[in-house]
């Protein structure tokens, strides 16, 4: 040791000046809190409000499948083939036994092209079909003892015009699919 190190003497160091106050330190410090509640608060409240426009959405989305499903429903109805039947009814067509086709490809006709008066499958056009009237059939007595009894018969059907024999309205069947599709 040297004698100018022997003579030192220890003396206080003085603590440097404050750059920033306690005071100013707190008063950061709550700035940044009340900021991140805003913030906080602002993106609760957005979330919410969204939320609220997606469970509308979702309502409205709903609202249209159902009436998706609905316009569906009609299309298939009206496309339907009793209700195709009835409108072509209404429009005086007739359905045709004799289908003669074109192949598009060469342009040959397959089958018979053959005019149709109307009267071909009246059970297409709700016309009843007249049946022929059956005659009676005896029935062979099983024995001969019985002989004073009537022999058994089968009566015939009832062959009095039916309601679609008598106009020419299309059968029940037809006109409910056509209101159904109109």
């Amino acid at each position: 040791m040297t004698a100018e190190s022997r003579n030192a003497v220890l003396r206080p160091v003085k603590t440097p000046a404050a750059t920033l106050s306690t005071l100013g330190f707190v008063g950061v410090i709550l700035v940044i809190i009340a900021v991140g509640l805003g913030v906080v608060m602002f993106v609760t409240t957005s979330v919410g409000a969204q939320s609220k426009q997606l469970a509308a959405l979702r309502a409205e989305t709903q609202v249209l499948a159902y009436h998706e499903a609905s316009l569906e429903s009609e299309v298939q109805r009206a496309s339907s083939a009793n209700a195709l039947a009835f409108k072509a009814a209404q429009l005086g067509m007739v359905p045709n036994p004799y289908p003669a086709f074109i192949n598009l490809a060469d342009g040959s006709i397959t089958g018979e092209p053959t005019k149709v008066t109307g009267k071909e499958l009246p059970m297409l056009r709700g016309k009843a079909v007249p049946t022929p009237t059956p005659t009676p059939v005896i029935a062979e007595p099983s024995e001969p003892a019985d002989q004073g009894q009537a022999p058994d018969t089968v009566p015939a059907p009832d062959t009095t015009p039916g309601p679609a024999e008598n106009n020419d309205e299309p059968p029940a069947d037809m006109v409910a699919a056509g209101e159904a599709g109109e």
